[in-house]
C-alpha cells in the first residue's frame, strides 16, 4: 500500500496512491507498507530510486543498512513492535531521503508511526520538508523506546518488592512465573537496546560531511534525538545490569528455599534414627531380651525411643542449626 502524505494548513493529510497513478509534486512523505512488486517498481520509477527488498532490509552489516545512492540517503533502522503483548518483537524499517521528500518502507505497523501520522494529521507540525518529517518519526520512536524502558523499569522494581520485601511466606512466592517476567524484561530490553544502536548509527550516518545541500535545522534536530538516544543507551544497560541482578536474587532464593527444604529432612532423619534403631534392637527375635519379661519393658523401650528423638533435636536447637 502507498500512502503519500500532503502539507496543508500546517497538517499532513494523507493521499492514496495508486501504481499506475502520478505523486504529486507537493508530497513531502511516502509511507510505503507491505508493498507488491508492482508498487515497488512504480515508486523506483517515480522517484529515481531502488527500494531495497525486505530481505536486503534484515541484513546486519552496516554497509548493506546505511549508504548513499545517487541523490539518495537509505537508512535502515530496527524498531520493536508488539512491546505491549507478550511477544514483542523487532522490524526493520528503511527511510530513504531524496530531495526533500522522505520515503519510509517497512512491513509491519510500529507503533511510532501510527502515533506520528495522527498528530500529523490533528496538529501542526514541523513536517514541511522529509527531513522534518524524518526527525519527527525518530522523534516518536525514541519516545516510545523510553516509555518501554520506563515500564521495564517499574516491573523491576515490582519483582523487586516480590522477591526482598518478604511479606508473603517463602513458599508463596511463585518463582516460576518470576523468573518468566525476569525473562520477558530482559528481552524487551535486549530488543531496546538494539533499536537504540540501529538509531544512533543512522543519526550518525546522517550527520557525516556531505555534498548534499542540508535545511538549516537539519543539524540541531537530529542533534538533540542523538542526545536522547545515547541517555536511553546507557539507561538500557543500566537495566540490563539490574535484570541479570534480579534473575541471580530470585535463583539465590530459590536455591535458598531448596537448601531450607533439605535441612527439614535431614534434621528429621537424625531425629529419627536413634528411635529407628531402638525400634530395631527390641524387635529383634532373640528368645532371651534382659527386658523380655519385664512387667516396664515396652514402656522402657517407648521412652527410649521418645528421649533419643527429643536430645538430638534440643542439641541442634542450642547450637543454633534450627
Amino acid at each position: 500500500m502507498i500512502t503519500a502524505y500532503v502539507r496543508s494548513n500546517g497538517t499532513l493529510n494523507p493521499v492514496p496512491v495508486e501504481p499506475h497513478g502520478v505523486i504529486p509534486e507537493e508530497v513531502v512523505w511516502i509511507d510505503l507498507v507491505e508493498p507488491t512488486p508492482e508498487e515497488e517498481r512504480f515508486v523506483d520509477e517515480s522517484l529515481g530510486l531502488d527500494v531495497p527488498s525486505e530481505e536486503e532490509m534484515q541484513e546486519i552489516e552496516v554497509s548493506s543498512r546505511l549508504y548513499q545512492e545517487r541523490n539518495a540517503l537509505y537508512m535502515t533502522a530496527t524498531l520493536i513492535i508488539g512491546a505491549d503483548t507478550a511477544a514483542p518483537g523487532r522490524t526493520p524499517v528503511t527511510f530513504v531521503l531524496v530531495g526533500h521528500r522522505l520515503l519510509t518502507l517497512r512491513y509491519a505497523t510500529p507503533l511510532p508511526f501510527r502515533v506520528f501520522a495522527a498528530k500529523a494529521r490533528r496538529h501542526s507540525v514541523p513536517s514541511s520538508t522529509g527531513e522534518e518529517v524524518l526527525a519527527g518519526l525518530l522523534d516518536a520512536i525514541v519516545d516510545r523506546v523510553a516509555d518501554i524502558l520506563e515500564r521495564v523499569q517499574g516491573q523491576l522494581d515490582t519483582l523487586s518488592g516480590e522477591i526482598f520485601v518478604r511479606e508473603k511466606e517463602p513458599g508463596k512466592i511463585d518463582f516460576d512465573e518470576v523468573l518468566r517476567r525476569v525473562g520477558r524484561n530482559h528481552s524487551l530490553t535486549a530488543q531496546a537496546r538494539e533499536s537504540l544502536v540501529s538509531i544512533a548509527r543512522l543519526l550518525s550516518f546522517l550527520g557525516r560531511p556531505s555534498d548534499t545541500k542540508q535545511a538549516k535545522n537539519f543539524g540541531r534536530g537530529f542533534k538533540t534525538i542523538s542526545r536522547d538516544v545515547m541517555a536511553l543507551s546507557d539507561h538500557a544497560s543500566f537495566l540490563a545490569n539490574n535484570i541479570n541482578f534480579v534473575l541471580d536474587a530470585t535463583l539465590g532464593m530459590i536455591n535458598s528455599e531448596q537448601n531450607g527444604i533439605i535441612k527439614i529432612f535431614s534434621v528429621a532423619a537424625v531425629v529419627f534414627l536413634p528411635p529407628t534403631l531402638i525400634a530395631s534392637i527390641y524387635g529383634m527375635n532373640f528368645r532371651i531380651i534382659p527386658e523380655l519379661d519385664w512387667a516396664f519393658g515396652y514402656p522402657w523401650a517407648i521412652g527410649l525411643m521418645i528421649l533419643s528423638a527429643i536430645l538430638p533435636y534440643w542439641y541442634f536447637k542450642r547450637r543454633g542449626w534450627l
